[in-house]
């Protein structure tokens, strides 16, 4: 009995897979993640992948992280789950013993229960729920508990104590089992594991006793380190850089090799595996989370800084090998061997009827001999052609070439050629084309369809005529295939492949990224998929789709897209050679590719779709809601943003969501981008019905989901305000039969108000007259009296030039002296009689300007700035440097005419006092005024003059004018001031100079 329970113990199931290609991404804080710690790993019942940091709880979808933190706890570092997830209720929790529940695809904090504690107390020693191989921070001795259905086992260092639920009795097991402060246990389908390192045995335990032992070298192995997590029911094993699944079947242990990857300096916390995505989870203590898509497509090649990874035409030579036109021959894991062809190029190869394998270089053909192993070699000239493809039936060879139109001229001819045989011996035809032709396929025993770079013909070989397909026009064929049905598909450069049906080409719809538009080729697998390379990705439809789409332009095609993530390592596949792509014996396809050629099952490579779809989110305003079936908005919101939540870790190019809003002029079914999100902007009060749609299948089969979006109407728009809005109009047009008996009574009431008021305006008009008249009273006033002082002081220079005339007129003689005295006096009279004569000139015309221009804002900066060039050269003479400090934002009303004169005055009286100084002109604003400011380094004005023009400006009415005394300039200045209702500061500098303060009242005149 011993030795058959031994024989039993002996008896596992290990099994090793071949290298297996994989994709690696890398995730951390740079994409997504809130911190670099990934601690636990879990994928809920509704499809999100979960995970633990020590900055909060991560939900990830396949594209997106949507991070949660902030919970109502006194840390949001998080550690391992545990829980059910069938029950939909995962828990986990922090450092500080306080826990959050995932449920319904959403965390929530809540508080300690007992049930679900991850710290208990028995006793004085504190154990810690032990689920999975989190690395607990405990001190050395730790000791840990783990539930099962009928009891609960206290785990020590050197004890395994288990209590039953019913009988409350325990029952001890003395085992080592903590080594370096973790537990030597792992739990499978809800059986617990000892792993005995020193027997070399794995244990398993139940109600506290050994009921079976396993041999499993990897597992006892002191080299292999074990991730098991008891939510996900998982367990693996990494050795060497291996990592190997364990699953318990049968009541055996079965070890199952995954994949052997690099992990140098790795600090894995956790490991998780998707089975259906075939993906696997690794979370790091410090790099963030890494997933390892598996892939069922492999590139094959050489050391690619060796030897080149462009591949182009190919031939299968094995049941699962291809040979190249270099004869060097791969198959899935790489490179084989090589025959060492010569003199070759990429883009052809072929089989003859007996096996041979034709290369081609410009001239000749080279047909290596399979009898010879394709060592030897027969020559077979093309001439000056270019073979550009090649077939054969039971009857003969048929070839395509292509020859220069002109020695060294890009442009061809193009010529197809039958031989008598299946021979290159005697040519029974030949087929001319003014064109150069790409392809060529038999159709049927009387005709051949021939692709060109402008066009697809069809050659009838009983009667040798040749004929253009009226759809081709055009269009560069690259490829002519025909699938099992028996159809004739046709692809070309730029321009889509198509379907021939009855000698009419029927263009296909591309994908959505227009990748199909250069499609290669079209390699159909045994469901009836079709598989298209192109320069942008592997693509595949069922051809029922496009048969289907044929028939009815209305129907949607929809195309799987396969990427480098797939396992590829480029997205561009290569074409124009040709043979394109292969199908092996053992069911494999190979295609070429400018990084390898690319091996893959097209019966065992899995198209993904997505298959649940949840709206539950909505960003409302920037606000986030939470909502079920229906959301509620209201008027005033400007952006509604409806989250569309897809768990989906395959290619995203692949997710296919459409979106309906109802209740919006002409709706339509819009495709939703990679944001995954629909937004509605100002929608009106009602219920709205959004329908979403989502692809789930090959078959063109559709998931939906609707919500209702609820924006309640204002009170104006509700039912009952309108019927009360139409009972008050009823009572409206009452009140408004009663209003007309009394209109001529409130008629004669208004008459009488308008009277009024037009009254009050005519008084207010002729008190504004009034205004004006005494102000043009005092401006006539002191225009009255300056001219009057002007025309006073002209009689004194007038009557002492008529003096000086007289006595010359009465003395003959004067001698040189009073000759010279006499001119002199003339010389200044007159000059001083001028200067009267211009300042009355000057007043006039300002006076004039001001009273018939309008006023217009101007720059006062620009103002000063013109008056200061005008001085400049005379200030530089008297070695006087003039600066302009005006605020450059200050615009102003005030007559310009009048401000320029005001300056001017001010300016020239400075700078003919100023020698050897500077002249400052500066601004202010004060209030409703601008202060403008003229500093001068001069001589300065004496005080009796400054007292003289301060009491000349309070009372310009009624002071005399001291214009002979004092001359012209500051009194037509103050005359000025007036005018603009502004005033002028003198002020002697404390050290010299004298400083002009304007406060001008900067408004518009009316």
């Amino acid at each position: 009995m011993y030795k058959n329970i031994f024989s039993v113990f002996l008896f596992i199931f290990f099994s090793t897979v071949h290298s297996q290609k994989y994709n690696t991404e890398f995730y951390n804080t740079d994409n997504g993640l809130p911190q670099n710690s990934v601690k636990d790993i879990v994928k809920d019942k509704y499809g999100f992948i979960w995970m633990t940091t020590e900055n909060g709880l991560v939900r990830y979808d396949g594209i997106n992280f949507l991070v949660y933190k902030n919970f109502p706890l006194n840390s949001q570092r998080f550690t391992y789950f545990y829980g059910n997830i069938e029950k939909d209720s995962i828990f986990t929790g922090i450092d500080y013993g306080n826990k959050v529940l995932l449920h319904g695809k959403y965390p929530k904090a809540i508080r300690n229960l007992k049930k679900i504690q991850n710290i208990i107390t028995k006793g004085n020693t504190n154990y810690f729920l032990y689920c999975s191989n989190y690395n607990f921070d405990t001190t050395q001795g730790g000791s840990f508990y783990m539930n099962f259905k009928n009891g609960r086992y206290y785990i020590k260092e050197n004890a395994l104590i288990y209590a039953s639920y019913d009988s409350g009795a325990e029952e001890n097991l003395k085992i080592k089992l903590i080594h370096t402060n973790i537990p030597k246990i792992f739990v499978l389908d809800e059986q617990m594991f000892y792993i005995d390192s020193q027997a070399k045995k794995v244990r398993k335990i139940e109600a506290n006793k050994i009921t079976n032992s396993y041999t499993s070298p990897l597992l006892t192995d002191i080299n292999s380190k074990i991730f098991w997590n008891r939510v996900n029911n998982q367990v693996f094993i990494l050795n060497k850089n291996t990592f190997y699944t364990c699953l318990y079947e049968k009541g055996q242990l079965k070890v199952t090799r995954l994949v052997q990857i690099d992990l140098k300096g790795n600090n894995l916390r956790s490991v998780y595996y998707d089975q259906f995505y075939r993906k696997l989870y690794l979370g790091d203590g410090t790099k963030g989370l890494q997933i390892i898509s598996l892939s069922d497509f492999v590139p094959s090649k050489r050391d690619s800084q060796t030897f080149p990874s462009v591949f182009y035409s190919t031939l299968p030579y094995s049941d699962s090998s291809v040979i190249t036109p270099s004869g060097d021959i791969y198959h899935r894991n790489g490179f084989v061997g090589t025959k060492n062809f010569k003199n070759y190029t990429q883009y052809f190869t072929d089989y003859d009827d007996k096996g041979n394998i034709i290369i081609k270089n410009e001239r000749e053909l080279r047909v290596y001999q399979k009898k010879s192993s394709y060592r030897d070699f027969v020559l077979v000239s093309t001439e000056e052609s270019q073979i550009k493809d090649f077939f054969y039936d039971e009857n003969r060879y048929y070839m395509l070439t292509i020859k220069s139109k002109i020695h060294g001229n890009t442009e061809f001819n193009g010529m197809l050629t039958l031989y008598k045989d299946k021979s290159f011996g005697e040519i029974e035809k030949k087929f001319f084309f003014n064109i150069e032709t790409t392809k060529f396929l038999k159709t049927d025993n009387d005709h051949i369809l021939v692709g060109t770079i402008n066009g697809l013909y069809k050659v009838s070989l009983k009667s040798n005529k040749i004929s253009r397909l009226a759809t081709s026009n055009n269009l560069s064929i690259r490829n002519i295939v025909r699938t099992r049905d028996g159809n004739f598909w046709v692809t070309t450069l730029g321009k889509g492949f198509y379907l021939l049906k009855n000698d009419i080409l029927i263009k296909m719809p591309c994908d959505i990224n227009q990748n199909l538009s250069s499609a290669h080729t079209i390699l159909e697998d045994q469901k009836g998929f079709f598989w298209i390379p192109s320069n942008n990705g592997l693509y595949r439809v069922h051809k029922d789709q496009l048969l289907k789409y044929a028939e009815n332009k209305n129907y949607t095609v929809h195309y799987y897209r396969f990427s480098k993530k797939a396992g590829f390592d480029t997205n561009e596949f290569n074409g124009g050679c040709n043979i394109t792509g292969n199908q092996l014996k053992n069911g494999e396809f190979v295609l070429p590719s400018l990084d390898g050629l690319v091996f893959f099952d097209p019966m065992k490579v899995k198209a993904y779709y997505p298959q649940n779809i949840y709206l539950e989110r909505a960003q409302i305003d920037d606000k986030e809601v939470y909502f079920q079936n229906r959301l509620y908005a209201t008027q005033k919101s400007n952006r509604i943003d409806i989250f569309i939540d897809v768990p989906y870790y395959a290619n995203t190019d692949n997710i296919m969501i459409y979106a309906k809003l109802s209740g919006v002029p002409n709706a339509k079914w819009e495709l939703i981008g990679k944001n995954r999100k629909f937004s509605a902007f100002n929608l009106g009060y009602g219920n709205h019905l959004l329908t979403i749609k989502m692809l789930v299948s090959d078959s063109g089969k559709f998931a939906y989901k609707k919500v209702n979006i609820i924006i309640p109407p204002y009170f104006y728009q509700t039912f009952w305000f309108k019927t009360l809005v139409f009972l008050g109009l009823s009572f409206l047009v009452y009140l408004l039969v009663k209003w007309r008996i009394g209109f001529l009574t409130r008629k004669n009431y208004e008459l009488e108000k308008i009277i009024s008021l037009r009254t009050k305006n005519l008084s207010d008009t002729v008190e504004n007259l009034e205004i004006t008249k005494i102000k043009l009273r005092k401006e006539i006033e002191l225009q009255k009296k300056l001219i009057g002082t002007i025309t006073h002081d002209i009689t004194t220079p007038v009557k002492f030039i008529a003096m000086i005339t007289d006595e010359v007129m009465e003395k003959k003689e004067f001698d040189q002296l009073r000759t010279e005295k006499v001119f002199s006096s003339i010389h200044k009279s007159s000059h001083q009689l001028y200067n009267f004569t211009m300042t009355l000139k000057e007043y006039a015309d300002i006076y004039y300007h001001h009273r018939s221009d309008e006023s217009k804002l101007y720059s006062l900066y620009k103002l000063v700035e013109e008056k200061k060039i005008l001085f400049n050269a005379i200030a530089e003479n008297n070695n006087t440097i003039i600066n302009n400090d005006v605020n450059k934002n200050i615009y102003t009303w005030i007559s310009k005419n009048i401000l320029a004169a005001i300056i001017h005055n001010l300016l020239d009286n400075s700078v003919k006092f100023t020698k050897n100084g500077a002249i400052t002109i500066s601004s202010d604003i004060y209030e409703e005024n601008i202060i403008l400011m003229l500093q001068d380094t001069g001589t300065g004005m004496d005080e009796q003059k400054i007292e003289y023009y301060t009491q000349l400006q309070d009372n310009i009415e009624h002071e005399k004018l001291l214009l002979q005394k004092y001359g012209m300039g500051l009194h037509l200045v103050l005359q000025l001031l007036q005018m603009i209702e502004s005033k002028i500061i003198f002020k002697k500098n404390k050290l010299r100079g004298t400083s002009f303060t304007l406060i001008l009242k900067n408004k518009k005149d009316d």
